[in-house]
């Protein structure tokens, strides 16, 4: 599951989840389509192109399997790998496809969207997702201002002795410049 949310995670920070619209469940039917996100997508504010600065902290760790010291190890892990990763170029085609991504992503993460509401300054959302031990809750709450953007995911998931791990990550990207030129 830890792949599945850092993947999102990644996906949606650089989509920069913002929209003009309330709620996404157009139809009321009590969770979200496919088609309903692909059409909250069509109304995100995307991020300019250039280079983008990610930072990744894991905010809390709770899981009954692992040790004091272990949570300590992967809080220290994901800070470090906040500093070390590079600038990302996005290209003005990557910035024009916005959230576009975001409603597949969610279909290849086996994800059902059950609520999600989207405004010019972020979205907010529950799902439920296929999970190694089960179905995981996430909630994901994100800013935008189109020259930076937040997410917070927020994950509950059983574990493979039935206790429950709960796992609150925050992923940001600020842009820091235009992108270099090749040549």
């Amino acid at each position: 599951m830890l792949r599945f949310v850092t993947t999102a995670c990644a996906a949606l920070a650089l989509a920069a989840c913002s929209s003009g619209s309330d709620e996404v469940d157009a139809d009321g039917d009590g969770t979200v389509s496919t088609e309903e996100a692909k059409q909250a997508a069509e109304k995100v504010r995307p991020l300019q192109p250039g280079e983008y600065k990610m930072n990744m902290e894991l905010v809390d760790l709770t899981d009954p399997t692992m040790s004091a010291e272990e949570i300590a190890q992967a809080k220290q892990f994901f800070s470090s790998m906040s500093g070390m990763a590079p600038a990302r170029c996005l290209t003005e085609e990557e910035a024009n496809e916005g959230m576009a991504g975001i409603a597949q992503g969610l279909q290849d993460g086996n994800c059902t969207v059950q609520n999600m509401t989207a405004d010019e300054g972020g979205m907010r959302g529950d799902m439920t997702c296929k999970g190694q031990n089960g179905d995981a809750k996430v909630n994901i709450d994100t800013t935008s201002t189109g020259t930076s953007s937040q997410m917070t995911m927020r994950v509950a998931e059983p574990t493979a002795d039935g206790q429950e791990k709960t796992t609150t990550m925050k992923i940001g990207m600020t842009r820091v410049g235009d992108c270099a030129k090749e040549g």
